[in-house]
C-alpha cells in the first residue's frame, strides 16, 4: 500500500511470534503531514522474511479527542455504520460521522443517513484496498460528501471515523 516503507519497530524472540500481531501508526507522523496527527491506520503482520515483516491493512480509526472536538452544541450529529465491499472483494465495517449546523428533523437526518451510505457504498465500490485507503487519508471522499450532503442541508463537518476489516480480500 505504501511501497513497503518501514513502519515501526518491534522486539521478539521468535520471528513466528510476530505473526498475527497489530501495528497502529499515526498518519500524521508517517506521511509527515501534521494536518493528519487525528488519523492512525491499523497494519497486521502477515509474513515475515528475514528481519522484514509484512503488513497487510487491518483498519483505520480518528482519534477520539479530535471527534469530541467537533461535536457541539445546537449541532446535529449523524452517524452512519454500515458493511461495504471494495472492488477486490474486502468486506469492511465502516464508521462516518456527520455534522450538520443546527438541530434537525428525523426525516432530514434520514435523507442525508441514506445519501452518504450510497456515497460510500458506490465508493467503496469502485476502488480497491489501497485507493479506497489512500482516498480516505486524502480526504477526498469526506469532502464530496459534506458537498453533496450540503444540497440536502448544510453540513459543517464530514468525517470517517473507522473502518473494521471484516474479511480481507
Amino acid at each position: 500500500m505504501f511501497n513497503q516503507a518501514f513502519l515501526s519497530e518491534t522486539p521478539a524472540t521468535d520471528s513466528a511470534s510476530l505473526i498475527g500481531r497489530n501495528i497502529e501508526i499515526n498518519v500524521g507522523a508517517f506521511l509527515k503531514n501534521p494536518k493528519k496527527h487525528h488519523m492512525k491506520i491499523k497494519f497486521k503482520i502477515i509474513e515475515v522474511s528475514g528481519k522484514n515483516a509484512l503488513t497487510r491493512f487491518n483498519g483505520f480509526v480518528c482519534a477520539r479527542e479530535y471527534v469530541f472536538k467537533i461535536v457541539r452544541k445546537r449541532s446535529q450529529k449523524v452517524e452512519i455504520i454500515n458493511d461495504f465491499e471494495t472492488k477486490d472483494g474486502w468486506k469492511l465495517q465502516i464508521t462516518g460521522l456527520i455534522i450538520l449546523n443546527r438541530n434537525t428533523e428525523t426525516t432530514v437526518q434520514r435523507k442525508i443517513r441514506l445519501k452518504a451510505e450510497a456515497m460510500i457504498k458506490e465508493f467503496a465500490r469502485n476502488h480497491t484496498i489501497n485507493d479506497f485507503v489512500k482516498k480516505i487519508i486524502d480526504e477526498v471522499l469526506q469532502k464530496s460528501i459534506k458537498k453533496k450532503c450540503s444540497k440536502i442541508y448544510p453540513v459543517r463537518f464530514s468525517e470517517i471515523t473507522k473502518i473494521e476489516v471484516k474479511k480481507a480480500g
